[in-house]
């Protein structure tokens, strides 16, 4: 294979939306091309799977960190049933399922997030773990090939940021490397505004604080490509923006009425209401949700399949509820009350990310799905 015509650098920021990029754009001043892009529903999950490979959920099957195990699999997650045999108060701490994560990941062997967040024990029984391998490391996903494998496999000097470190140390890391290996591909990520914003809203100091840092180590790590002349192309690229939330929808009245609409499975993300059951359950379900007056709109198969949801096996659900931009579950399976919060249905401000470079962009870069095309297409890759 002849050399890639460019070096290229790709940082992924979680949380970089068009609104955010605007807010802080003097923290990338070398990148004057800006571009808004559409994303894909539900969370960082699907988005930084599609980001990778360039497939919609549809085709690489992520959407959410749960999903329901498929008939006949292996139980990955039921021995984490027995946490309802302690108190609530112990089970939920956050330190206690942060440490249980960890703990878990390590015995199960699995590399790829795990975060097992306020899940109630007894949906430990019927629950899976879609990623269980490092994304970044993973030849594809799904079955759709990542830009980094593609790179791997054509012969390109390939380094990915080991997210597993914590921020500081990931930077450090990094700049590391591309002094020790002047790599020919750079993937970095950044997790640190989406945990800012999800904390204090896109109005806080402490966000405009993080993204200066972040450009301050992008800014940094071009330099360090470019060493001797080489020629850099940067592309920064989110997944999804952050809503501010005003509103707070306390949804378990209705979950405990939809359990007994057997045989009807719940799970309660910050913004989905997910649902599993025949095509009777689902609709006294829609009633009961439509009729408590959530602000939303229900999804059935339909409406998901338009929205390039993976459906192949209602792995992540039949239908869905996603409430309105701005509206929040609290508490949910995942967590509490927040200031920010994203996860909204498509066309909605904060589902759609920001992509900034510092090398003009196609006319036809319009997705977060064109971003691994257009990283091939630089590495010389494209076909």
């Amino acid at each position: 294979m002849s050399a890639p015509r460019d070096k290229v650098l790709v940082a992924f920021v979680d949380a970089l939306g068009p609104s955010q990029l605007a807010r802080f754009e003097g923290a990338l001043p070398s990148l004057a091309h800006r571009r808004a892009l559409e994303g894909v529903l539900g969370y960082s999950s699907g988005a930084l799977a599609t980001v990778l490979t360039g497939a919609p959920p549809a085709v690489h099957g992520r959407m959410c960190l749960f999903t329901a195990r498929a008939p006949g699999a292996p139980g990955l997650l039921d021995p984490l049933r027995w946490l309802g045999l302690l108190p609530r108060v112990v089970h939920e701490r956050a330190a206690v399922r942060r440490w249980l994560s960890r703990a878990f990941a390590r015995a199960a062997g699995l590399t790829g997030y795990v975060a097992l967040h306020r899940v109630p024990p007894e949906a430990f029984r019927w629950l899976d773990l879609p990623e269980r391998d490092d994304l970044f490391q993973a030849r594809d996903v799904g079955g759709a090939r990542t830009f980094l494998s593609d790179a791997r496999a054509a012969g390109v000097s390939v380094y990915a940021a080991p997210w597993q470190l914590p921020e500081p140390a990931r930077w450090e890391h990094a700049h590391d490397a591309l002094r020790r290996q002047r790599p020919d591909l750079a993937f970095l990520y950044a997790a640190e505004l989406d945990a800012t914003l999800h904390a204090g809203g896109s109005g806080s100091d402490a966000a405009g604080a993080v993204m200066r840092r972040i450009g301050a180590h992008i800014e940094r790590a071009r330099e360090e490509m470019g060493r001797g002349g080489a020629r850099v192309t940067t592309i920064v690229v989110g997944d999804h923006g952050m809503a501010d939330v005003h509103t707070s929808i306390d949804p378990r009245g209705v979950v405990a009425r939809l359990a007994r609409l057997a045989p009807l499975r719940v799970f309660v993300d910050s913004t989905l209401l997910r649902l599993w059951g025949d095509d009777a359950a689902l609709e006294r379900a829609r009633r009961a949700v439509e009729g408590a007056g959530f602000p939303g709109r229900f999804l059935d198969l339909a409406a998901l399949e338009a929205r390039q949801a993976p459906t192949r096996g209602a792995a992540h659900g039949r239908a869905m509820f996603v409430l309105d931009e701005g509206a929040i579950f609290a508490p949910s399976y995942v967590g509490g009350r927040v200031s920010g919060m994203h996860g909204y249905d498509l066309g909605t401000p904060s589902s759609r990310a920001a992509l900034a470079s510092d090398a003009p962009l196609p006319a036809g870069v319009s997705s977060i799905a064109d971003v691994a095309p257009l990283v091939r297409e630089r590495l010389g890759l494209a076909a």
